[in-house]
């Protein structure tokens, strides 16, 4: 997981943004996103860097490798996840999630387990299915986890 450091608009498109992110070593990460403008600047975000394997989603029926990648012209060193992304709620919109501060998170810290407790560290995360929701109940206990952050 990440800190949104700054916000930049992409000099080649719009609704496209470059965000230098704080991962917790020793230099910052340029990553290229777009869609609604959700995020700001000191923002904890869910990161996916190179090499991360994502679980399936709607649009990506298969477990997917991210990659350092050029998005018109500006180079991207991982995405910014949205919920759906991490395999956490295939039902949510495409948007990045953001994190709330107040759960104790950490700038550099693996969200690889958080999957059984996502609701309390996303920001207006949706209500759980029921009050005492067990994630192998509902099924989220074969989804790929998200591997320990490191670059």
């Amino acid at each position: 997981m990440g800190r949104v450091v700054e916000i930049l608009p992409h000099p080649g498109g719009e609704l496209i943004w470059l965000a230098m992110v704080d991962i917790g070593t020793d230099r910052q990460l340029q990553i290229v996103w777009g869609g609604v403008p959700v995020v700001a600047k000191g923002n904890l975000v869910p990161v996916a860097l190179p090499g991360t394997w994502l679980p399936a989603t709607k649009n990506k029926p298969s477990p997917y490798k991210m990659r350092r990648r050029r998005y018109r012209g500006e180079i991207s060193e991982g995405m910014l996840c949205s919920c759906a992304e991490l395999g956490w709620d295939a039902s949510a919109t495409d948007r990045v999630a953001l994190l709330d501060e107040s759960a104790g998170l950490q700038v550099g810290e693996s969200l690889e387990d958080r999957f059984v407790d996502w609701r309390r560290i996303v920001k207006n995360a949706p209500s759980p299915l029921a009050a005492e929701a067990d994630p192998i109940d509902l099924g989220l206990d074969n989804r790929p986890k998200v591997p320990q952050l490191t670059y």
